[in-house]
């Protein structure tokens, strides 16, 4: 019997889609739904994210997927293969990820030693790099986006937020995690540009040294939202230098600025930054 407010799954477990077959649902929303599979040649396991037919950015959503099929970025995650099963619902096949998140690594272990935080940093910024010269805006930069690979990488995924350009918005919007918004993306998500990943970023990099978040989760989403904007206290540097060199408390201090003027450009420029540190060695 389905419980008040539960979400059912469209699909089964071992049913077959296409070339592969589902394994167990990993994620189940309203409009879209992400499942662990196998592919039936080769026995390889994937990521398999559906959205229903009434889904709002099912163009999105193709343009994305493509764009991670082709782009050549190694710490975006990388899609497979897309296409639309026999019901008309849109699919994308994903690597999966077996480490899981950044979240259930922190959650677990408190936080990163530092030359995995730098990892991170470095690698994260790459895969920004790799959007923002395509026009693209993430918009959702977490630690339950960032996915731990088997050989130690990470990669950036759920762009199911992304900002792309081509495509219009209604201006005064506001969606996103609130814990980790840019002050200019809690007044209208549609506005934003490259500095507010690199302030999101800056936030989930201060997680993952000092094990404390910056801010505290709140229920209420729009309570959540005006604590973003009435918060004007200065970057929390002074907590990341027991964690960090200076020159990186520098770095991401400027990217946790409330003022998008006062942070890095671009990720390209705060990527330059970082590699002209002198880390100490073994921290590169």
């Amino acid at each position: 019997m389905k419980k008040s407010g539960e979400v059912l799954s469209f699909f089964f477990a071992g049913e077959r889609i296409a070339a592969f077959q589902l394994v167990r649902n990993l994620r189940v929303r309203e409009l879209s739904e992400c499942w662990l599979a196998v592919k039936l040649d080769t026995g390889l396991p994937v990521a398999v994210k559906f959205l229903r037919r009434e889904h709002p950015r099912i163009p999105q959503f193709y343009d994305t997927a493509e764009f991670l099929r082709t782009c050549a970025c190694p710490f975006l995650i990388h899609v497979l293969e897309c296409g639309e099963t026999a019901q008309m619902m849109p699919y994308a096949v994903m690597e999966y990820a077996e480490k899981g998140t950044l979240r259930k690594r922190l959650t677990k272990n408190g936080r990163l030693p530092f030359p995995e935080a730098v990892r991170l940093l470095r690698e994260m910024l790459l895969a920004l790099q790799a959007l923002h010269e395509h026009g693209m805006v993430h918009r959702d930069v977490k630690p339950d986006n960032i996915w731990l690979m088997s050989d130690g990488t990470f990669r950036l995924g759920d762009l199911g937020t992304v900002k792309l350009p081509g495509f219009t918005e209604e201006p005064g919007a506001v969606f996103g995690t609130a814990s980790y918004l840019s002050p200019e993306q809690a007044r209208d998500s549609t506005s934003v540009d490259a500095r507010s990943d690199l302030y999101s970023l800056g936030l989930v990099l201060f997680e993952a040294l000092t094990g404390k978040r910056r801010r505290p989760r709140m229920d209420n989403f729009a309570d959540a939202l005006k604590n973003v904007l009435a918060d004007h206290s200065p970057p929390p540097v002074a907590d990341l230098r027991a964690a960090a060199t200076e020159k990186l408390v520098f770095l991401l201090g400027r990217m946790m600025e409330y003022a998008p003027a006062l942070r890095p450009e671009s990720a390209a420029e705060a990527l330059a930054e970082l590699n002209a540190m002198e880390l100490p060695d073994g921290y590169s």
